[in-house]
């Protein structure tokens, strides 16, 4: 691999062991996939960060870098953690003192080497990536909405890969960095209703099932709305591996239908057989509500309050949990909120997520209106899994 004087003497060790450690992880995955050089990124995204998912591995991996004098050099970010930050959570998604101690920890570190304190899977609310710009992201949903809505570029990185990145400010130039990697390679036309976000999720997991490892362009009757393209690619994400779709009248390199390429078709008919293979429960057997995944705008809070106040409903008979940023946490009219809606039997959930958390042997059955939580909850947590939308679980569940 071509390295320039300033990326050999990183390599050298010239700026520090932290970074030196961090350049020869990025340089040997480069290498590996056969990347001839490195390119400058403008924003890091770490996954990887629940302790649940990384253990006393993952939390050494990252002190060590940290004790390298590792500190990071772009604008960098981080995943969902394993516990509710500054609210909270709801008893079953209560953790002993050693979790949380050494889930703090983890956060004490990468803010130490000067992250971002998101504690967010939709780092694209805190700095909304540009154009053609280059990034090194983990977390697979946040990946596909930057190549997919905002046409940035990035390749789906792994937590150790992208947190090396935050270091160097640089990443191997392979993969969606390249225009022509980019490209559709097959025309999936819709015939089918997904204005809601459930339905938008229905559709990424079929994508995502049949055609993974393809740019698709989704060829729309009907422009998605953000909250449904956001959860569109999620689920592609989820269920295959969909690094990056064209969305018709969407995406900012939309340059029409692809011409030369195979086409398919997906009606309603598909999406229902979707939703009947996926779905293992009923929405009455539901013991929760989850939505959150990727993680709501902090301002679903104040919608979902003012929704409830307009309609004179004073509690919910199932618990609805709904996960936020993490940075929202420090917001104190979000804390007051998220106590008064308590009261209602609904927990705001900031910096975490039921797929990063330990919920196993704590709920039996969940209802969703996440396909991404759909494809793993039952998986990571041995739950079953009903799909509906968020006011209509409320609705249904009114007192």
């Amino acid at each position: 691999m071509y390295l320039t004087r300033e990326e050999e003497k990183i390599l050298q060790g010239d700026y520090g062991e932290g970074r030196r450690i961090a350049m020869e992880l990025v340089v040997r995955v480069g290498e590996a996939l056969g990347a001839e050089r490195l390119i400058e990124i403008n924003h890091a995204h770490a996954s990887g960060i629940s302790y649940d998912n990384i253990g006393d591995a993952g939390l050494e991996f990252i002190k060590s870098l940290f004790i390298a004098g590792a500190q990071v050099s772009v604008y960098s970010t981080y995943n969902p953690v394993g516990i509710s930050l500054n609210v909270d959570p709801p008893p079953r998604l209560n953790v002993d003192r050693d979790f949380a101690r050494k889930q703090m920890e983890i956060i004490r570190l990468l803010n130490s080497m000067g992250f971002v304190p998101s504690v967010t899977c939709i780092p694209y609310h805190m700095r909304q990536p540009r154009l053609g710009e280059h990034l090194a992201w983990g977390e697979s949903s946040a990946i596909a909405v930057a190549n997919s809505l905002y046409g940035a570029r990035t390749n789906r990185e792994g937590g150790p890969l992208a947190l090396a990145a935050a270091i160097v400010g640089r990443t191997y130039y392979w993969g969606l960095h390249i225009d022509e990697n980019r490209k559709p390679t097959i025309h999936v036309k819709v015939n089918a209703d997904v204005g809601e976000e459930p339905s938008a999720g229905l559709l990424g997991y079929y994508i995502g099932q049949n055609f993974s490892d393809t740019i698709p362009y989704v060829d729309l009757n009907k422009k998605l709305g953000k909250r449904e393209a956001i959860s569109m690619c999620a689920a592609a994400a989820a269920s295959g591996n969909i690094a990056m779709c064209i969305v018709r009248n969407v995406s900012p390199e939309d340059e029409g239908p692809p011409i030369g390429v195979e086409k398919a078709h997906v009606d309603q008919k598909e999406l229902k057989y979707v939703k009947e293979d996926i779905e293992s429960a009923s929405i009455e057997e539901a013991e929760i509500f989850f939505t959150g995944c990727p993680h709501h705008e902090p301002s679903i809070v104040y919608k979902l309050f003012d929704y409830l106040s307009s309609k004179n409903i004073e509690r919910l008979r199932r618990e609805v949990w709904i996960s936020i940023p993490g940075y929202a946490s420090g917001d104190e009219k979000i804390r007051e909120l998220a106590r008064l809606l308590q009261r209602k039997n609904i927990y705001i959930l900031p910096g975490t997520c039921i797929v990063v958390a330990r919920l196993r042997g704590k709920v039996d059955v969940i209802a969703t209106d996440s396909l991404k939580t759909a494809f793993y909850a039952p998986k990571r947590h041995g739950v079953r899994v009903a799909i509906t939308s968020l006011w209509d679980f409320v609705k249904r569940f009114a007192e």
